[in-house]
């Protein structure tokens, strides 16, 4: 009876030690993985002072659609077309920053950074308008 205590006790152990150890060797496997999502916020937050935000935000949530060679092409007018941007410009910085943050056609709402400031939206249309 002793003896068939001591097996029991030794393959609980055995399963546990077993158990853990692919607990370990699965959950190092997710830590060395790329991540391909981002955290919006984080992103916003360490842009605060950045004195390239604008350059850095349009890379994170403008490009898709007003990139010279878009992903998702809805005729949205592209960073570097001289002559759309310039009928923009002329509507003012004020009224550019009002139609990002209300959005426009297939535009989002804060051009889809809703965690960004009104600053950081305006510091984004200046990067913007200086590279048309």
């Amino acid at each position: 009876m002793k003896n068939q205590r001591v097996w029991v006790i030794f393959v609980l152990f055995l399963s546990g030690l077993l158990g853990f150890s692919v607990s370990l060797y699965f959950h190092s496997r997710e830590v060395n993985e790329i991540q391909t999502f981002h955290y919006p916020t984080s992103i916003v937050k360490q842009l605060e002072g950045d004195k390239q935000a604008g350059m850095k935000i349009f890379k994170e949530f403008c490009a898709s659609c007003h990139s010279k060679n878009p992903v998702i092409d809805v005729n949205a007018p592209r960073i570097g077309d001289k002559k759309a941007w310039d009928a923009r410009s002329k509507l003012g910085m004020d009224t550019l920053l009002k139609i990002t943050i209300t959005g426009v056609g297939a535009m989002p709402a804060r051009g889809g950074c809703f965690e960004c400031s009104d600053e950081q939206l305006r510091e984004t249309i200046q990067y913007v308008i200086e590279n048309k």
